[in-house]
């Protein structure tokens, strides 16, 4: 079905009472359970006035975050008697309308459904809005997409009821009738869908749903009303998240390749081995070991005497101990002998 729009409203004739059974059928596919279904016992304690809307405001709860739809009964329950309570003082809960976690809507002022009541505010109402709250904090929780999907179609909705333009950059200009931030006879200037924070001093609707009110939830809005399909809000912030850890891991990894070149480095240390060769050239200079039993050592070239001085150094190093006297020994042989021998050779001659 298409959406109710403000001239079907006004063909319908003035004191229409719009009913749940038609939003149901009429509304984008809305449907909004009434205040009967929470509320019927709990009626306004004063009167609730008509309001001129020229925009709308998105607010949050600043609480009950992990709630169900099972839940909002109490919810709103506790909070009619909160705001109609001595500490707020109003004649009925603020909000026009709420949103649950699951994408529910509820009717929270009583006749919302049926026209344009005004609505309360912390810190003031400064008039010509409708509010919509969405239950839960969200400056520590994200919304949910189906809480999101209900406010673009709820939005679009009361825009085309209360003829709000949502088209890009589209703003309009009131007096305030009243807000801490813009005190009443201030001349305000607003886009036609804005948050509480806006108007009010405070945190509301929080950081995170803000952004999206903020961003891109006119234009989706407007897409609705066109009969188009809204851009998932929520999608763009939480695929970007991936994509820049994936982009970091990889380079971190390459980092790990360099690092097993190192084994490769170590495989080169025992080609340095080639210490004990050098040792074992030591042995090899043992054929000097007969050097010192052959002719003088004036025949040796003077280039390699340091060479002969170290392999002799060696060799004494490997003489057996004790073997001084039989050389001595060996000596005085030979010299009897050849005494002998020249005594031998005198006899003969003389």
């Amino acid at each position: 079905m298409g959406l109710v729009t403000r001239r079907q409203l006004i063909a319908a004739g003035a004191g229409l009472a719009l009913g749940s059974s038609l939003l149901s059928d009429q509304a984008q596919g809305l449907t909004i359970k009434p205040r009967s279904v929470w509320g019927a016992d709990l009626p306004p304690k004063g009167p609730l006035l008509a309001e001129d809307v020229k925009f709308l405001i998105v607010h949050h709860s600043a609480g009950r975050n992990g709630h169900t739809a099972a839940d909002v009964p109490g919810i709103l329950r506790s909070w009619y008697n909160f705001h109609t309570g001595p500490e707020k003082g109003w004649n009925d809960i603020a909000y026009n309308f709420v949103i649950d976690s699951e994408g529910g809507i509820w009717e929270a002022r009583q006749g919302s459904l049926d026209g344009p009541v005004a609505g309360d505010a912390t810190g003031g109402n400064q008039g010509f809005t409708q509010l919509v709250c969405i239950i839960g904090d969200y400056n520590t929780a994200q919304p949910t997409q189906a809480s999101l999907s209900s406010l673009v179609r709820l939005l679009a909705w009361l825009a085309d009821r209360y003829g709000v333009s949502t088209t890009p950059g589209a703003e309009i200009t009131f007096v305030s009738e009243g807000s801490n931030r813009w005190p009443a006879g201030t001349s305000v200037t607003t886009p036609t869908i804005t948050g509480h924070r806006t108007m009010s001093k405070t945190t509301c609707p929080g950081d995170n749903l803000y952004s999206y009110v903020a961003g891109s939830l006119r234009a989706d809005v407007e897409a609705v009303r066109n009969g188009g399909v809204p851009s998932p809000p929520s999608t763009t912030s939480t695929t970007t998240a991936p994509t820049t850890s994936t982009t970091k891991a990889p380079t971190t990894t390459t980092t790990t390749t360099t690092t097993t070149t190192l084994p490769s480095t170590t495989t080169t240390l025992p080609t340095t081995t080639t210490v004990p060769e050098t040792s074992t050239t030591l042995p090899a200079t043992t054929t000097a070991s007969t050097t010192p039993t052959t002719p003088p050592p004036t025949t040796v070239p003077p280039s390699i005497a340091p060479s002969t001085t170290l392999s002799v150094a060696v060799e004494e190093s490997a003489i057996p101990s004790g073997t001084g006297p039989l050389l001595v020994g060996a000596g005085a042989l030979v010299a009897l002998g050849s005494g002998l021998l020249i005594w031998r050779r005198n006899r003969l001659n003389g």
